[in-house]
């Protein structure tokens, strides 16, 4: 008889998933999508109050939905990936835990905050199941308890469940906007290869023409059409050059990491760059005595990334400043990259394109609209982040976000 229940139970509240599964929409943004499966994974658990969804960024595992709890609290979690309770505890599936603040330090930010998105309850049991695209996991669903010791085995079972079919779903989504993402791309280099490309070489084949067909032009007129040919040749190696690293940068699997020494690298960078500033834009450099200067990462990487935003900033700044300022997260032991400038800024709608592979934000610049492709193709492999905000006419700031070591990290992952 009882088998019989339990039996109904599973068939009702599998039918009930399927049901609201069915409701997904597959082109909203990342964060709807997972609010939508964790309302859920809480509805079809009896026991559950409040739940949310962690998702592995790089170097840091952080909370993207919260349900019964303060939004911006929920925003305040996140932790080194590394030292996070789950990164012991990768190959199981589902975990029961009780009172999970007892594994974090009372002196932590991170030990505060959940005090207080737990409601400052003593009693608390938290189921955690793993959620996976294909073979790897890359988050987890957590639903909270304040009420019971322990969660019913059904639950259990229920929760192990939802969340194969919640990464079958996952996956689909994440395979799904990769795919429209490289239809796009490919799309786009076709018409970078037809046009952009072209512009220059048409330049250099006119001017060749103009030479051979003008047997009177006299040596100084010959030398500036030289002049220009040579300027459309070095842009057109630059557009090269950015399809080449783009390109290698879709291919490359390792890193090369050492350690570094953060400050006279970004020197570096900037002694390279300040000759292409206007001469009315002030550069502005605060790297605190206070905050670390070694860091491990790859070299090579790491330039590029710099030379692109802040050689972005000098391109579209003319007069002004370009304030460039280095700070340090000692609870994610993460260095964060402040690079604000006062130029054109860039219109709110396009916000969202600007890392997309061969999107120019103003077609009056030259540039092949592989730098900020390139940016961020190199923070993800560097376990980083990078986030933006602009206003049209006030000009644009760019805060990268890169882990001081990423070797435990990439071993641990």
């Amino acid at each position: 008889m009882q088998k019989e229940i339990e039996k109904e139970f599973f068939m009702e509240t599998f039918q009930e998933m399927v049901d609201l599964l069915q409701e997904i929409n597959w082109d909203e943004s990342e964060k709807g999508f997972l609010t939508k499966l964790l309302k859920i994974a809480i509805k079809i658990i009896p026991e559950a109050e409040c739940g949310s969804i962690w998702l592995i960024r790089g170097a840091l595992y952080e909370a993207i939905v919260g349900i019964g709890y303060d939004e911006d609290l929920i925003k305040e979690m996140v932790v080194p990936f590394n030292e996070s309770y789950v990164s012991n505890h990768m190959d199981t599936d589902l975990i029961e835990v009780q009172n999970i603040l007892d594994y974090n330090s009372p002196e932590t930010d991170l030990y505060k905050i959940s005090k207080k998105l737990h409601k400052e309850t003593n009693q608390m049991v938290t189921l955690i199941s793993a959620l996976k695209n294909k073979d790897s996991v890359i988050g987890h669903i957590y639903i909270d308890s304040f009420h019971v010791d322990s969660f019913d085995d059904n639950s259990k079972k229920m929760l192990r469940m939802f969340s194969n079919l919640a990464s079958i779903f996952l996956t689909l989504k994440i395979l799904r906007d990769s795919e429209k993402e490289t239809v796009e791309t490919n799309s786009n280099y076709l018409s970078f290869i037809s046009h952009e490309l072209r512009t220059p070489l048409t330049s250099i084949i006119g001017f060749a023409e103009t030479i051979l067909n003008n047997e009177d032009l006299k040596e100084e007129e010959i030398k500036n059409i030289v002049k220009k040919m040579l300027f459309s040749a070095k842009h057109m190696n630059a557009l090269l050059d950015d399809i080449s690293t783009f390109n290698k940068l879709n291919r490359e699997k390792r890193l090369n990491l050492e350690k570094l020494n953060l400050k006279k690298l970004l020197y570096e960078v900037l002694s390279m760059l300040e000759p292409t500033a206007s001469p009315d834009v002030e550069i502005n450099v605060n790297f605190p005595v206070d905050i670390p200067v070694d860091i491990e990462t790859d070299e090579t990487k790491l330039n590029q990334i710099l030379v692109n935003v802040i050689g972005n900033a000098m391109k579209y700044t003319t007069e002004g400043s370009i304030d460039i300022r280095i700070g340090y997260e000692s609870h994610t032991k993460h260095f964060v990259i402040e690079v604000k400038d006062t130029g054109s800024g860039i219109p709110e709608d396009k916000l969202k394109d600007i890392f997309r592979p061969f999107f120019r934000v103003s077609k009056d610049k030259p540039g092949s609209g592989l730098g900020l492709a390139i940016v961020k193709k190199n923070l993800e492999m560097l376990k980083g982040s990078i986030d933006v905000k602009s206003k049209l006419g006030k000009g644009t700031t760019f805060v990268i976000k890169i882990p001081q070591s990423i070797s435990s990290i990439v071993d641990k992952c």
